[in-house]
């Protein structure tokens, strides 16, 4: 454990729209506070190695923590209710090393990320993929990652709710990029794919997936005469599975001295870079390429800002300022601007209690939507946004509140947010497209059947053609035969050539009939096999569409609140 303890732990900015929460975490605990509270409203008191978390509305905190003794916890902290806590795993953290924690609540599902390397084995690092399903936690290991020091990878969001896996690897002299996506409607991921070769080792990247959709990553990368690019690329629609990514032809800057951390963030349609160096260079992209905001000595210190809107998410490397605490570096330059403070009234402090294995969690997850209107909001500056293209100061009050716990929970019967309705719809869609394929391989069956039987009916003509052309060349025989003795004494050379010649004929006759039987029977084969792979395709497509019935029938049985909720 102490092989652990040696990292140093950054404090997380959670925001969600114009709220924010700053989450503070050391190795004997973590605290949650609203930004401007002197005194935290939710606590761990309890040795820690990790520690991540995640705003999903304004009153609502998903929080997931990594304790010294292994265990692996999830929170869920909704307004003034009670913090409901649930154990997912036990993990080996005396000889193993755990970085880089994602999450991401999305309706009854959760996804928790995070990459562990074996201290025999510190450059390989195992990315692990924890999934709640809505009846228990899965386990999925999404690959390796070849690095010295972190683990280079990074989970984005779509409009969608897909989840984009990328991973940078370092092999010999050139770093692979591999990506991967989530299918959020069916819960599945796809196959990872190489996506770029870039050479030389990359030292740090940043990804954000923009709210239009454009994957965007940025890496730093040593070149071989010592010096240090920021470089890009970018994929153009994130949801076609086709898309290719585009690295940029030329570096965004060139730094002398190494350059360790990057952050990337979008505010408004407008693209911020965060490169620390020797220097903290802060970049704007507007729309007309990078250009230079910022460049100032190190005096701040590093901060992970987590934000969650309604269209789009970001995890980015960030700094923490200074003179404002618990505030973004250089605030003033994205738009945000803090007035004057006033000193919030204390709200009561929540502590963990021990917690106990059990077979089922008892919170899983989380209905973004279904939060009680009357709830009061936690004590947080409001930061706002500014909705032009360029950054301009703004005001953000500060609104001090007293939490009071409301006499009745109601939960609304309509959601804005609820993520669930658009599942059934979307297995609606998929059951009338397969019943629409089936009724059409119908009427192709119905085709075929009728081009068959009228098949079988020529080949019985065939067949009656073959019997006629043997017994004719018997019959100008017999009749021969009736003929006068007469007519055969008066033309006898005629009827000794008749009776050598008839065979030859019969048997070509009987030669191309045989040819075209043949090449009859083997367009019957073909027929019969279309015929019988039609009908295995129907029954594979009956036994989809009962499975996908079975499937919505389960989950029209009541809601995942009427089984969870206490």
């Amino acid at each position: 454990m102490a092989f652990l303890n040696k990292t140093a732990l950054t404090p997380l900015l959670l925001t969600y729209d114009n709220v924010s929460m700053y989450l503070h975490i050391d190795h004997q605990e973590c605290a949650l506070f609203g930004v401007e509270s002197s005194e935290p409203f939710y606590r761990i008191h309890e040795p820690l190695l990790l520690a991540h978390g995640i705003m999903t509305d304004a009153k609502t905190v998903h929080l997931v923590v990594l304790k010294t003794s292994g265990e692996l916890c999830y929170t869920l902290i909704s307004g003034s209710s009670t913090p409901q806590t649930t154990l997912i795993a036990q993990l080996d953290v005396r000889t193993t090393k755990y970085r880089r924690l994602f999450l991401f609540p999305q309706g009854k599902i959760i996804h928790i990320f995070y990459a562990s390397t074996h201290q025999a084995i510190p450059d390989v690092w195992h990315i692990e993929h924890r999934l709640w399903n809505g009846n228990s936690w899965l386990s999925t290991r999404m690959g390796e990652v070849v690095h010295p020091r972190e683990p280079l990878y990074h989970v984005n969001l779509d409009s969608q709710g897909n989840l984009h896996f990328l991973t940078v690897t370092f092999q010999g002299r050139h770093s692979l990029l591999f990506t991967n996506r989530f299918n959020g409607t069916f819960n599945i991921w796809g196959s990872p794919a190489e996506t770029l070769k870039i050479p030389g080792e990359i030292v740090d990247i940043a990804a954000l997936m923009t709210s239009d959709n454009i994957h965007h990553l940025y890496w730093i990368v040593k070149t071989p005469n010592g010096q240090f690019e920021l470089r890009s690329a970018q994929q153009s629609d994130a949801h076609e599975l086709s898309s290719t990514w585009h690295p940029a032809p030329a570096p965004i800057k060139t730094f002398n001295t190494p350059c360790k951390n990057i952050g990337a963030l979008e505010l408004n349609g407008v693209l911020w870079l965060l490169a620390r160096t020797v220097e903290e260079v802060l970049m704007i992209n507007n729309g007309n390429g990078w250009r230079l905001i910022s460049s100032k000595p190190v005096l701040h210190q590093p901060l992970l800002w987590v934000h969650k809107a309604r269209r789009n998410f970001h995890q980015t490397y960030w700094l923490e300022d200074q003179a404002e605490r618990r505030a973004p570096a250089f605030y003033r330059e994205l738009g945000f601007t803090l007035k004057d403070k006033v000193t919030p009234v204390p709200t009561p402090v929540q502590t963990t209690q021990p917690i106990l294995a059990q077979d089922i969690p008892p919170v899983p997850a989380f209905y973004p939507g279904q939060i009680p209107s009357d709830l009061p909001s936690l004590a947080s500056v409001t930061l706002n946004e500014v909705e032009s293209s360029t950054p301009s100061p703004i005001e953000v009050n500060v609104i001090p509140e007293v939490i009071e716990a409301p006499a009745t929970t109601n939960i609304p019967d309509n959601s804005s947010e609820d993520v669930l309705p658009s599942l059934p719809m979307k297995e609606n869609a998929e059951l009338e497209r397969l019943i629409t394929t089936v009724a059409q391989l119908e009427q192709e069956n119905t085709k075929l059947s009728d081009v068959l039987q009228s098949m079988l009916s020529k080949f019985d003509q065939i067949l009656g053609a073959i019997s006629d052309n043997v017994s004719q060349p018997k019959q100008p025989r017999k009749s021969k035969q009736k003929t006068s003795h007469y007519e055969e004494f008066e033309h006898p050379q005629t009827v000794f050539e008749t009776s050598f010649e008839e065979p030859d004929a019969v048997k070509e006759a009987m030669a191309n009939l045989e040819k075209e039987t043949e090449g009859l029977s083997q367009v019957l084969r073909v027929m019969m096999a279309k015929q019988e792979q039609s009908d295995s395709s129907l029954e594979n497509l009956g036994l989809q569409i009962s499975q996908l019935q079975e499937d919505k029938e389960v989950k029209n049985k009541g809601g995942f609140w009427n089984k969870w909720i206490t």
